[in-house]
């Protein structure tokens, strides 16, 4: 496990990021909200996976209650905090991180999908122009909206989501798939 967080996390050695990851992935999501959180708060500059990890959790169960608190057994009360701290988590994030384009397109596209907030291909589109640090993130989405034009870019991301099955990458990958 620690291998393949070290893959995609380059140059990360922290213990308690890599056991946050590991209970994200073994599906164990309390137990790596609990750990994300204490690495946000110990850490003097979290990497922003945390961030970006703790956030889809959050949403996801705010969001996602049939889809993904029902079959991981999240309990009710998961849903008011994942909605009360999705945002906050993703601008604490924002805060450490201000230019990330991960971050920033996780929080349009968040509040496109839990509140109809406006967000468009071409929304998506501008945002990779002006993204400090580059992610392959935004293109599943992209991929919605024209399967041919961004086939590099997704065949790269469906690697990293079968080769790193966090909540994220799952959720990505069965758009990817589906």
């Amino acid at each position: 496990m620690k291998h393949i967080t070290k893959v995609f996390y380059s140059g990360f050695e922290n213990d308690a990021m890599n056991k946050a990851i590991k209970n994200d992935i073994e599906k164990k999501y309390i137990e790596a909200v609990e750990l994300y959180e204490e690495e946000i708060v110990i850490e003097t500059s979290p990497d922003v996976n945390c961030f970006i990890n703790l956030a889809f959790l959050y949403w996801s169960f705010a969001a996602e209650q049939i889809e993904f608190n029902d079959p991981n057994e999240i309990g009710e009360e998961w849903s008011a905090i994942g909605g009360a701290k999705f945002l906050s988590t993703l601008d604490k994030g924002l805060a450490h991180h201000p230019d990330h384009l991960e971050l920033i397109f996780w929080r349009r596209y968040f509040l496109y999908r839990l509140y109809m907030v406006s967000f468009s291909e071409h929304d998506c589109l501008e945002l990779l122009k002006y993204g400090k640090d580059f992610s392959l993130v935004p293109y599943f989405f992209l991929y919605l909206f024209d399967k041919k034009s961004h086939i590099h870019q997704m065949s790269k991301l469906r690697k990293t989501c079968i080769d790193l099955p966090t909540a994220k990458n799952i959720y990505i990958g069965s758009f990817i798939d589906g």
